[in-house]
C-alpha cells in the first residue's frame, strides 16, 4: 500500500510536469538520496526525487478491534492501521540550480493546486484506497539540517509533505463467534 501511494503521487507529478513544458529528462523518481554504501544514489541526476523519510500513525482514528459480519458468523479483527507518510521532494540538478528551482516550483504549484486525490478526480487512483491528501510541512532550519544529516546527503532544494492516509489491514480474524439467529425466551420460577 505504501509503494502504491508513492507511485501514484509520482505518476501524478510526472503527468503534470510532462504537460508543463519542462524538458523530458526532468521527471520524478522514487528513490533514496544516498546509496546504501555511501555517496549519491544512482540515477537521480537531473530529476525530482520523492523520498519516504518517515511513517507516522494517524492518531485520530481507530478503536482496537471491531466485530464484522462474515457470512453467517461474526469475526473480530484488528482495526486497520492508518498511516501518514512524510515525504521529501528534492530537486537533484547538479550544475543547473535555476532548473532545480523551476522543476521544484512547478511540482509544488501542482501539489498546492491539487492537494486531494480520489477515484473521482484521478484516473489511475489505486482502487484499494479511498482518498489521499498532500499537506505541505514547514521545517525550521535546525530541523532541515538534522533531516539532511540523517539522510546522509548534501542539501538540495526541497520541500516536505505529509501524505495522508494509507490504511493497512490484513483482515486476519482474531476470534470468531456464531451468529445469533434465534432468541429463546427464558422462563424463571417465582420470586
Amino acid at each position: 500500500m505504501i509503494e502504491q501511494a508513492l507511485q501514484f503521487i509520482q505518476g501524478e507529478l510526472n503527468n503534470f510536469l510532462a504537460r508543463s513544458g519542462l524538458p523530458q529528462d526532468r521527471v520524478v523518481v522514487l528513490s533514496s538520496l544516498a546509496a546504501p554504501q555511501g555517496g549519491v544514489a544512482p540515477d537521480i541526476e537531473q530529476q525530482l526525487v520523492l523520498t519516504l523519510i518517515n511513517i507516522e500513525r494517524e492518531a485520530t482514528l481507530g478503536a482496537p478491534s471491531f466485530m464484522a459480519q462474515a457470512g453467517g458468523a461474526y469475526a473480530r479483527t484488528q482495526q486497520a492501521l492508518h498511516l501518514n507518510l512524510i515525504i521529501l521532494l528534492s530537486a537533484s540538478y547538479s550544475g543547473d540550480y535555476p532548473g532545480a528551482l523551476r522543476a521544484l516550483g512547478a511540482a509544488m504549484s501542482f501539489l498546492q493546486a491539487k492537494p486531494a486525490y480520489d477515484s473521482q478526480n484521478s484516473d489511475d487512483f489505486p482502487p484499494a484506497m479511498s482518498q489521499l491528501t498532500m499537506e505541505f510541512i514547514s521545517l525550521s532550519l535546525g530541523e532541515l539540517g538534522t533531516l539532511w544529516t540523517v539522510l546522509g546527503a548534501n542539501y538540495l532544494p526541497s520541500a516536505v509533505y505529509k501524505l495522508r492516509m494509507i490504511s493497512l489491514n490484513a483482515q486476519w480474524t482474531v476470534a470468531s463467534a456464531p451468529a445469533i439467529d434465534k432468541i429463546a425466551p427464558t422462563i424463571g420460577v417465582g420470586t
